[in-house]
């Protein structure tokens, strides 16, 4: 449907492949450079988590039937509304249910609960979005299908807020977004006679009478699943079918709604890799040239301009920005080599920063793509991970590094993270020093782990689902609020459940904490 599949064709040029797992005697080099201990702290004074901060919040599903723990969902889509987290549980056997947190398992309620609709097949409870007053969702229930609801954090307050699509069918609803106190979002209907999909512009104060349309867009363009959020602002990109790609801006209202700029007459141009940082937006644009275009806006149409272009012998993607400068990587199709790019923000030619090792280059097709990359709020520091892969579906290798726009400070963290083509290590900067991740060990096997953006700081978190579960917990999805890091690992109880690690200012070392 749009560019949900063919927007993102380009991902795959020099996607992950596989060649096997890393050579044993490069592992074992890896996890020889691994510290036993690091009590480093981090520039706003956290320190390293421990282990024995490192604990289940609250069991909240049964064992797993299907026994697969990279593929047991757990909890997830978190949030912070009005200082808690808020977060979906969704079942394997169709149970669905909104809940809340203040880290303990007292603390840990269900705030409303959706029985199963049909059966394992039961839409999922998602799309979480927060605003001050309001927390919007969508969920499924048996009379309207999957739609739109609201609540304010209680059982009573929480209900839906209109059928969108009326009956049991269910309404596609993306670009979730908070706009002051109100909700934008799309509605897409695709018509399967006409092979066409319908782009509907809406918003919602949570009540019926309040959930509007804004804008039809009609079947003739292609709304972008990627968009960027500034402000108040929605930011998002719309292709005429075989015509120009624009970015649009909304505000929720119709007068607010308007193309800020045509970025390209097409055909055949796709937007990816928006990265948002403070008021700056960075984003690429692909052409059927193959050629990569670096874009960057402030949400108006004099701040979006296109910094650089990079020619079709390598592919371009963008790390994010420090300071005056955005950093891309490339890499040549030839020589199969990486390379850290520096683009002035005010205009000026792209120059090399470092080019980043590839122990495969000589051994047939290898190529390495950007995996993940974050960054915290107002950060110094970019964290990303590196996959090297070939022809078939497993990495080769992965790599966790950390750059502040020099050579010197562009350094390799950990290796290897995950090799598996059906699990990718989550990557979050928690603060400017703090990464959270996950990467591979034996014998412990895929665990949360911990980085202060040095080698000597970057260690395991805690070996959560030890060798009766198969040696890999399998985190997903960390989010900091407040004093805590919640994420979704796969324990003892033989299923994900919601865990946290505590941050703190008062370091203990290492072996301290265990």
């Amino acid at each position: 449907m749009g560019w949900r599949g063919g927007w993102v064709w380009s991902l795959l040029v020099v996607g992950v492949g596989c060649g096997g797992a890393l050579p044993e005697e490069q592992a074992e080099a890896a996890l020889a450079q691994e510290p036993t201990s690091a009590p480093d702290v981090t520039a706003e004074g956290l320190c390293l988590p421990t282990a024995a901060g490192t604990q289940r919040v609250k069991t909240l599903l049964p064992p797993s039937e299907l026994g697969i723990p990279r593929f047991a969902m757990g909890p997830g889509s978190f949030v912070d509304f009005q200082g808690t987290l808020h977060f979906a549980v969704n079942g394997e056997d169709g149970r669905r249910g909104l809940w809340r947190s203040t880290g303990t398992d007292a603390g840990t309620t269900e705030v409303r609960f959706f029985p199963p609709t049909q059966g394992r097949e039961t839409p999922l409870l998602s799309g979480l979005t927060a605003t001050p007053s309001r927390l919007f969702f969508q969920a499924p229930d048996a009379a309207h299908g999957l739609e739109l609801w609201v609540s304010n954090g209680t059982t009573a307050g929480t209900r839906m807020v209109k059928d969108l699509t009326p009956g049991v069918e269910n309404s596609y609803l993306t670009h979730l977004a908070a706009s002051g106190d109100r909700l934008i979002f799309f509605k897409e209907t695709y018509d399967a006679s006409a092979s066409t999909t319908r782009y509907e512009l809406w918003r919602s104060d949570g009540t019926a009478s309040g959930t509007v349309r804004v804008r039809d867009f009609g079947t003739s363009v292609d709304v972008s699943y990627l968009d960027a959020k500034q402000g108040n602002a929605l930011l998002f990109f719309v292709r005429e079918l075989q015509g120009a790609t624009s970015l649009w801006r909304t505000d929720g209202t119709a007068g607010g709604t308007f193309a800020l700029k045509r970025l390209d007459a097409g055909p055949d141009t796709y937007p990816n890799d928006v990265r948002t940082s403070g008021a700056l937006t960075l984003f690429k644009l692909e052409e059927s040239s193959g050629l990569s275009e670096l874009w960057k806006t402030d949400g108006t149409a004099g701040g979006t301009v296109r910094l650089a272009s990079f020619g079709p012998t390598r592919a371009m993607r963008v790390l994010g920005a420090l300071g005056s400068s955005a950093y891309v990587t490339t890499t040549s199709f030839s020589t199969q080599y990486m390379v850290v790019y520096r683009v002035p923000l005010a205009g000026g030619n792209p120059e090399p920063v470092v080019t980043l090792p590839n122990d495969y280059a000589s051994q047939g097709p290898a190529f390495p793509t950007i995996d993940a990359v974050s960054q915290a709020p107002g950060g110094r520091k970019l964290f990303f991970s590196v996959a090297i892969g070939s022809d078939g579906p497993a990495p080769r290798d992965t790599q966790l590094w950390v750059t502040n726009g020099t050579a010197g400070g562009t350094t390799l963290l950990r290796r290897p993270l995950s090799l598996s083509d059906e699990y990718s290590s989550p990557v979050y900067a928690v603060a400017d020093n703090l990464v959270f991740f996950s990467a591979y060990e034996t014998p412990a096997g895929i665990e949360p782990w911990v980085s202060n953006g040095t080698v000597a700081g970057t260690r395991r978190l805690k070996d959560i689902a030890g060798p009766a579960q198969g040696g890999s917990s399998y985190p997903r999805e960390f989010f900091r609020l407040g004093s805590r890091v919640y994420f979704s690992a796969y324990d003892d109880t033989q299923n994900s459940q919601l865990w946290s690690s505590h941050l703190s200012t008062a370091c203990v070392a290492p072996e301290d904490a265990q």
